[in-house]
Formats: C-alpha cells, structure tokens, sequence
C-alpha cells in the first residue's frame, strides 16, 4: 500500500520540476517601417480577436482588406487550437525580437511558443502574421494569417535566443534613498535695534 503513495508522490514531484523548466515565448518580426509601435499593438490585439479574448472591433481592417467575418472565424478556430495550451497569455513569456525584411508588405509576425527544459526546438507554437496597409495616418489591416508546425515545421532558437528565455528577469536597480525635500525658509535677518 505505501508503494504507490510513493510512486504517486515521485511522480508529482517529477512532473512539477519538469514544469518549472518549460519557458513560454514570442519570437516577434517585423518589416514595418512607420507606426511601428501602433502595428505590433495591432497585432497583439488581433491575436486577442483570434482567440476571442476581444470582439473584432477593437482592430481596424483596411478598406483594402479581403477579410470576410467567415475568414475571421476559420482563422479563429485554427488558431485557438494550435495556440501552445501552456502558454496563458498573460504576459509571462519572454520577448525574442528577430530581424525581418519584405520590401513589398508591411508585416507584424507575432510566435506564441512553449520550449522544454534543456530543448532547442519545438513544434509547440503559433505564429499570427498581420499585413497592414499604412497609406492612411494610421495603420490598418490587410490581411491575417496564422500558421503552425504545419506550414513551418520545426522552429529551432538559437543559442543566444534560449540563453535569453532561461536567463533570470534582470530586477530593477534599486534607487538611492533622497532625502525629503525641504523648503527653503525666506526668513529675513531680525533687524537690529539702534541704541
């Protein structure tokens, strides 16, 4: 009877430490030459869309677009469920910008991915790829797609871009303590008295 309590308690055990070494991630790309703040915000929220976090209105589609409202939740569909289930979507996953060029489109590519301890490759992601029309003061959206291991495969990091996931979060410099403002007193000298 105390086996498998044992065998029980190792295997929690061994699944909460493998756990604890899986590191979620976005490998973001990104072409766009103006507005680039607005587009990469753009397309943080169409992943939303995609997920139906957020209603389709809060992304502004271009009157260029080809989107249909049916093509929107295909996309939908495929992408709630490649999108990597240990990945919350909360903000947790480390940041890995890499370098991209297309002449012709303005592109966000955002990769939502989840890597074991110790790997260098995984088949465990989604990748949404939003082409913008920035003719306007403003960008708006052409066109999305969204892609898996389907389409792409294998996606391997390199050694510098998993030392960037496994690395600790750098904790914020601590400031100097200052001292309290004081006012500064506009006494004037106490006159002196004539004898």
């Amino acid at each position: 009877m105390k086996t498998p309590k044992i065998f029980l308690i190792l295997s929690a055990s061994f699944i909460f430490q493998l756990s604890l070494g899986q590191t979620n991630f976005i490998i973001q790309e990104t072409s766009v030459k103006k507005n680039l703040t607005q587009c990469i915000n753009i397309a943080k929220k169409s992943a939303n869309v995609l997920l139906k976090k957020q209603t389709v209105y809060t992304i502004p589609i271009s009157s260029k677009s080809t989107l249909t409202a049916v093509a929107i939740t295909k996309l939908s569909e495929k992408f709630t469920i490649v999108f990597p289930k240990e990945n919350t979507g909360k903000g947790d996953e480390r940041v890995i910008e890499r370098g991209f060029a297309d002449e012709r489109n303005q592109i966000v590519k955002l990769m939502y991915g989840h890597i074991a301890k110790d790997q260098r490759q995984t088949t465990n992601f989604a990748q949404i790829i939003v082409y913008f029309d920035n003719s306007g003061t403003s960008p708006e959206i052409k066109d999305i797609q969204v892609k898996n291991k389907v389409d792409l495969g294998i996606i391997t990091l390199t050694e510098r871009e998993y030392q960037k996931l496994i690395a600790p979060e750098p904790k914020p410099a601590a400031k100097p303590a200052t001292k309290p403002a004081t006012k500064p007193t506009n006494k004037k000298p106490a006159a002196k008295k004539k004898s």
